[in-house]
């Protein structure tokens, strides 16, 4: 260094030539001395602090209602959650989606040993006021219908910061701020109130892979809230509109509503109508056969279960004769491509550093869900069993009954010393 500079007879040049060298040493992307790790650009362990955050500079994209749907898109149908949920169908779908999963039990594991370890308070009961399997169910429907869920932060823990208990927030109530490119949300509001992005009142934000049942599908379900109405009112009125023509002399108006009030209640009471003289019973419309309703819902409940990516039978949307071996494949077919999308979302996050102690994993317990019939059960216990896997207390456990305390055999296969009993002799 001291050579080039005795070169440099301008003493601009030496300026600037110490300027570049200064850079090009400490330059944290390219610098040499970051290279080498000779400086430290990282905090030191007493200034880290681990907090709730909801991971601001997130990609944002205006197609997608997980982001808040605010793009001006051609030819979209979106609906409210409420309108949605008046289509049967789609009441099934919730319940099955979000009841399955909120009933499957959260554990914690070690990442590198694959320990089981004590779940942290938020993960056992998030909301001190309700259950967990609110909290879940909750969240998946949130996931299911607006493609966003979020929990709001109430208390951390004191030892690391992170959160000690949360709260679900209805999606209505957030909004959000964007940089000024568009493309990255900043921030978060909850009643248009600024939240933190860290610690207290901060939201834990749980993003979906799609945009939400109503923004993707509401032409389909704006179709079926459509074929209620209609057959609401085809219930109220099961025959088509009829008109009651005079083809004779006009008669005064109180006659003609008297006329069509007796018509109508003799309709009511019997199937059979008796007109008589100038008067003429014509029917306008169709009936519902004709309107074939009965097909059309099923049709739209088997696109709903298509939307929902559960299998059509849930629904009852197409016969089928369910045996003990098939429904056990169907529900595995509704775990890969129903549940496990949004089982994955809420394991992820949960998972992540800000909500859960490095190397520490959240995942869904989900062997009961996918356990067989009674027979197949057995089968697989007892080769367990033979193969040394298990011991008898395990294989009752696995079918929750009660260990009787044995103990395992000596490699030899005889029962240990100390559970021998001597009988004294006479």
């Amino acid at each position: 260094m001291v050579g080039v500079l005795s070169l440099c007879n301008d003493t601009r040049q030496k300026v600037s030539l110490i300027a570049l060298v200064r850079i090009i040493l400490n330059d944290e992307n390219m610098g040499i001395l970051n290279a080498f790790r000779i400086t430290n650009d990282l905090p030191s362990s007493k200034s880290m602090d681990v907090r709730a955050s909801t991971i601001p500079n997130i990609p944002y994209s205006g197609l997608s209602s997980a982001w808040g749907f605010p793009g001006a898109v051609p030819s979209i149908v979106t609906i409210t959650r409420e309108q949605a949920m008046t289509v049967p169908a789609v009441a099934r779908a919730r319940g099955i989606l979000a009841g399955s999963i909120g009933t499957i039990p959260l554990v914690s594991f070690n990442r590198l040993t694959g320990a089981r370890i004590t779940n942290r308070t938020l993960i056992e009961q998030p909301d001190p006021a309700l259950p967990r399997i609110n909290t879940i169910s909750w969240l998946v429907d949130d996931l299911l219908f607006h493609g966003a869920a979020y929990l709001q932060v109430l208390d951390v823990s004191l030892e690391d910061g992170r959160p000690f208990r949360a709260r679900r927030i209805n999606p209505g109530r957030v909004s959000w701020n964007v940089n000024s490119d568009g493309t990255m949300i900043t921030s978060y509001n909850v009643d248009i109130k600024p939240v933190p992005n860290s610690g207290l009142n901060s939201l834990i934000v749980f993003q979906s892979i799609e945009e939400g049942l109503i923004a993707r599908a509401g032409r389909t379900l704006s179709t079926a809230i459509e074929l209620e109405q209609a057959s609401y009112r085809m219930a109220a009125e099961p025959v088509p509109q009829m008109v009651l023509m005079n083809e004779g002399m006009n008669l005064p108006g109180d006659q003609v509503a008297g006329l069509m009030e007796t018509f109508k209640r003799a309709r009511r009471e019997r199937s059979t109508a008796y007109v008589e003289g100038p008067i003429k019973l014509e029917v306008v419309g169709l009936d519902s056969a004709q309107m074939q309703m009965v097909e059309a819902r099923q049709f739209l409940s088997a696109e709903i279960a298509r939307t929902c990516g559960i299998p059509a039978w849930y629904l009852n949307a197409e016969s089928a004769s369910m045996t003990y071996s098939n429904v056990t494949a169907e529900r595995r077919s509704l775990l890969d491509f129903g549940l496990r999308p949004f089982i994955s979302i809420i394991e992820e996050r949960l998972s992540m550093d800000d909500v859960t102690p490095r190397n520490q994993i959240v995942r869904f317990a989900i062997d009961d869900f996918l356990r067989g019939n009674p027979s197949e059960r057995v089968d697989i216990t007892i080769k367990l069993l033979d193969a040394g896997i298990i011991n008898l207390d395990e294989a009752r456990e696995m079918e929750d009954l009660s260990p009787r305390g044995t103990q395992p055999a000596n490699d030899n296969g005889t029962t240990p010393p100390s559970q021998t009993r001597e009988i004294p002799t006479q």
